[in-house]
Order: C-alpha cells, then structure tokens, then sequence
C-alpha cells in the first residue's frame, strides 16, 4: 500500500509517475531540468513548494491537485 499522498511530498516520490511528471512539466518541471537544478532540489522541494516557486495561482494549484489525486489514485489500482 502507498503513502498517503499530500502537498508536502516530495517531488522525487511523484515524479516516479510518468503521467504526473507529463503534467507537470507544464508547470515547471521543463525548467527547472532546462537550467540545471531539478537534480539539486527534487529530494527537498514538495509539490508545494514547485507551486510557490513557479508561482502558479491558488485555483490552477486545486486544479493541479485533483488532476494529480486522481492519477495517483489510479496508479494504485
């Protein structure tokens, strides 16, 4: 059984799934990989903390979010 999924995880732990990371690379994953750091951070920097960092705003965040539940949801059946 999987870990509860939240906010604060990490993103090395949902970026293993390929469907999260394609969404997510709308959103700033390619850029963090495009200038180098994405290996430096992605064992200290949650979902959370991308959001903040890309500034994405609070509704496209919800959205994000339970796009993101329901893949997750899905990789564990």
């Amino acid at each position: 059984m999987k870990n509860r999924l939240t906010m604060d995880v990490p993103l090395k732990e949902i970026l293993e799934n390929k469907n999260i990371r394609m969404l997510l690379e709308e959103y700033g994953i390619n850029r963090l990989e495009e200038e180098d750091i994405l290996d430096m951070v992605i064992d200290r920097l949650s979902l959370k903390g991308l959001f903040r960092l890309m500034d994405i705003d609070d509704e496209t965040q919800g959205i994000l979010w339970k796009k993101i539940q329901d893949i997750y949801r899905e990789s564990e059946e």
